[in-house]
């Protein structure tokens, strides 16, 4: 009994044996300790610094943060977490692997469960799951630091499997697997994947719903779609911590378009409730940029990254660009390449990028065998969802149909970088390829109808090989920074005097370049095309072999298998190898403090704010600062929609009242001498709160902004009429009147007043309704918003004690709901494994 259970079970362990080390064969100097040298971590350590000291201190993680933007909540980027919480599984399901090697083999298992519930076979199921895994988008974004976006990415097989098993009449098993992976994809926060991902249930939905009409099975749909959608509210419940606070803040956000500025703003850009369409559609796929599925260097690939402070491109040593550098400047062999890998190989339609989504050679050839060999009902889900997911993926290259779903699909202008969306082609790519590799071993070969298939694919495997043969032919290899790279590349060489014939030498030098920089790219193309062709014509000859019985399917399967997997994991070295490895210890000291920082941090007066401005960064998108400083500026995709106005109306312009208003006493600039970091103190920051002489009431948002152009913001607080009620009279100034900061922890502010007079209070911090409350003597008052972001107040004569606490009902309450949530799911997952254990020991 035992050597059969571990017949049936063998198959399904090699497969997972094989994904373990294949996983940390590539990620092996993570199991030395080392870590992925990755910026977009950097900036996660600077945004989340404060609230990690926080935590040590205190116990736990504050719920706001004062580290950037002059404040925002806390919870967008750390959490507390809830006492029961599913994540625990994500060890036993990882094994407790480090990352990278976790988000891989995650990946992996994942897309084999969902083999295994559309009946694949191991060695199918394994080869598509290494190429869903490894699909050069995911080395990409491990590279960068999109770790949650991986980790959503590695779930989503899972979920999808799940899903099935319901359809497939398994209600208790797939509702309790759905609540489960559906509620730990909803904890990585990327509600970007999740989105993706319910657009491809949506469409496996509607195929079950055509698929049981035409055969007569609708009686069964209700029960199904009744158990999916409770499995699905119960699995986002257990997650409500990650998302139901972030769901009442994002109204607030840029992404979910709160301004109060109508003035000068282009309608037609604007999109109402979310992110305005030049920002949301800044990283939009190229129609024709798609070919990258086949061929990874058809663009070029990546516009050029540095790892371990080095360049790192696709372009090699001997380029036809090293040639002119030699020519022209004499710079030869390490030097000139160094700096050829400093150019774009990159020239597609995007701004930039760290790299292609490039899905594999064979699973390309095998999709198109699927699209001919599949006749099973899932075959049009998975091309619907394959089309739609391209689709979207173009953004603005194809804005007849995105900007259309930007303005009415549900929540879909929360959400920016349409090439975010080829994560479903991802998917959909390797599943059809999969299941068209089963049918076809399943086929009479001997068959006509086996040969035209056949034959069909060999014909359409070849217009496509024809048609990125023309495309290599025609294309002019010519990016949108190539002008702007040549005048660059003039104006180095210009020295001295400017003679009209140094100027035409500078020119020409700067032409050869960007055209041998063209011809690098083609040939970047050509050696890439070459590749993708050989090994289509080997997975072809493995098939046509099987057909003929001149090879078993063992030996097709290993074939496929081992050409597939060289494939995909040669091209996403390119992006991910053992160069992008640090120590610990090398990582952390990007973030050590200059002396700038530590002179700024040796002021232990009143709290204060740091303005960042001594390197090439911009200062809002940099968290730099907020490791070591509460900072005006900072890094996040979601800040705060009137802080964000108030950056492009104000600080943009260095309007030292708003400076002042924000509190900030130290400017960090750039020396011109030396280039390092210097301190500069202003002494006109007015402190934490302050009494002012009048309160100007205004109409709307657009003149309070308008008044911050010119007002004295020490003595006038600027404030909207509708407000009016809870200020009440004009404050009667008392010259002696005080009020002093007492303490900040975060979640609650202190201050002590003294005054005369009633008088009218500024606080140099962020105004935000949906959780800040104000306490006199210990009694809930009213407070408004003034001078656009910061917080005002009336405050009667007399001593008094204010404070201010953030108390977001949400955070509570979702709290609640995910420990129940989890316990739910824990115990039905307890109950599945007792009945399957029951059923097992029946006769």
């Amino acid at each position: 009994m035992k050597s059969n259970w571990f017949k049936q079970a063998s198959p399904h362990i090699y497969a997972i044996l094989f994904f373990l080390v294949v996983s940390i064969i590539y990620c092996q100097p993570a199991l030395m300790g080392k870590v992925v040298e990755q910026h977009d971590i950097i900036g996660w350590k600077g945004m989340a610094q404060q609230s990690f000291e926080f935590k040590e201190k205190y116990g736990h993680f504050p719920l706001w943060s004062n580290s950037m933007f002059g404040g925002m909540p806390a919870y967008t980027f750390t959490s507390n977490g809830a006492p029961v919480e599913t994540i625990y599984l994500q060890t036993l399901l990882t094994l407790g692997m480090p990352v990278p090697v976790s988000f891989f083999f995650l990946a992996c298992i994942s897309f084999y469960f969902l083999c295994m519930v559309m009946r694949i076979r191991p060695l199918v199921a394994a080869l598509a799951a290494i190429a869903y895994a490894w699909a050069t988008y995911d080395p990409v974004i491990i590279a960068v630091g999109h770790n949650t976006k991986m980790w959503a990415i590695g779930y989503a097989p899972a979920v999808v499997a799940s899903l099935l098993l319901i359809y497939e009449k398994k209600y208790l098993t797939g509702g309790v697997l759905l609540a489960l992976f559906f509620g730990l994809l909803t904890s990585t926060q990327h509600i970007q994947v999740l989105y993706y991902t319910a657009i491809v249930i949506a469409f496996i939905s509607i195929a079950y719903l055509v698929n049981s009409f035409r055969n007569k099975e609708i009686t069964t749909v209700l029960p199904a779609f009744g158990v999916a959608l409770l499995a699905a509210v119960v699995g986002l419940a257990t997650y409500a911590i990650s998302w139901y606070p972030l769901q009442e803040y994002s109204k607030e956000t840029m992404r979910g378009g709160r301004s109060e500025i109508t003035e000068g703003v282009d309608e037609k850009n604007k999109t109402a409730g979310g992110l305005n369409k030049d920002y949301a559609f800044g990283w939009s796929y190229g129609i024709s940029e798609t070919l990258t599925f086949i061929v990874p260097s058809i663009y070029g690939g990546s516009s050029g990254n540095v790892v371990n402070g080095e360049a790192v491109s696709e372009f090699g040593e001997n380029t036809r660009t090293a040639e002119v550098l030699a020519e022209k400047t004499g710079m030869q062999g390490e030097q000139a390449d160094s700096f050829v890998k400093q150019l774009p190989a990159y020239w597609g339609a995007q701004p930039g990028t760290s790299g292609p989504v490039y899905l594999g050679a064979i699973i390309c050839f095998l999709f198109i065998l699927g699209m001919v060999y599949v006749r099973s009902w899932h075959k049009w889900w998975i091309l619907a969802a394959t089309i739609v997911g391209i689709i979207l993926a173009w953004g603005k290259n194809f804005s007849s149909i995105n900007y259309f779903l930007f303005d009415y699909l549900p929540f879909y202008n929360k959400f920016r970088a349409p090439s975010m969306a080829m994560i479903i082609p991802q998917l959909t790519f390797p599943l059809l390829a999969a299941l068209g590799l089963e049918q076809f071993m399943n086929s009479d070969h001997k068959s006509a109808e086996d040969e035209k298939k056949f034959r069909l694919t060999a014909m359409i495997t070849g217009a496509v090989i024809l048609l990125l043969t023309a495309f290599y032919f025609m294309a002019d290899y010519s990016g949108a920074g190539d002008a702007a790279l040549k005048q660059q590349l003039s104006s180095m060489m210009m020295q001295g005097q400017q003679t009209p014939e140094i100027q035409q030498q500078a020119a020409d030098f700067g032409q050869s370049v960007v055209s041998a920089l063209r011809d690098d790219r083609k040939s970047l193309f050509g050696g890439d095309l070459l590749r993708s062709t050989i090994l289509i014509l080997l997975a072809g000859g493995l098939l046509y072999f099987y057909r003929k019985s001149q090879v078993n399917q063992v030996v097709l399967l290993l074939g496929l298998l081992a050409a597939s997997t060289f494939d995909l994991i040669g091209v996403g070295t390119r992006y991910l190898s053992h160069r992008n490895f640090v120590e610990p210890e090398e990582f952390e000291a990007t973030l050590q403090p200059n002396a700038a920082d530590l002179a700024i941090k040796a002021d232990t007066r009143l709290p204060f704010r740091v303005f960042d401005q001594s390197t090439n960064a911009n200062p809002f998108e940099s968290s730099r600062a907020s490791y070591f400083h509460n900072s005006v500026g900072g890094y996040s995709p979601a800040k705060l929609g009137l802080y964000n106005d108030l950056i492009q109306q104000q600080l943009s312009k260095g309007n030292m009242q708003v400076f002042n208003m924000l509190n900030t006493r130290y400017f960090i600039m750039q020396n011109p001498a030396d280039g390092k970091a210097v301190a500069q103190s202003n002494p006109e920051a007015f402190g934490p709160a302050w009494f002012v002489r009048e309160v100007r009431f205004v109409k709307d948002g657009n003149a309070e902004m308008k008044a911050l152009d010119s007002a004295m913001l020490r003595e006038v607080a600027i404030v909207q009429e509708k407000y009016q009620q809870s200020v009440g009279a004009q404050p009667q100034y008392d010259s002696a009147s005080t009020i002093q900061w007492v303490e900040n922890l975060n979640d609650k502010v202190i201050y002590k007043t003294s005054a005369a007079t009633d008088q009218f209070a500024v606080f140099s911090e962020i105004f935000y309704d949906k959780g800040w409350n104000a306490y006199l003597d210990g009694k809930l008052v009213p407070h408004v918003k003034a001078n656009y972001v910061l917080r005002g107040m009336k405050v009667p004569a007399g001593n008094h004690e204010l404070e201010f606490r953030f108390e977001p009902k949400a955070v509570q309450t979702s709290k609640t709901i995910s420990t129940i949530s989890a316990s739910l799911v824990y115990l039905l997952l307890a109950l599945t494994a007792f009945l399957a254990w029951k059923r097992k020991q029946l006769p």
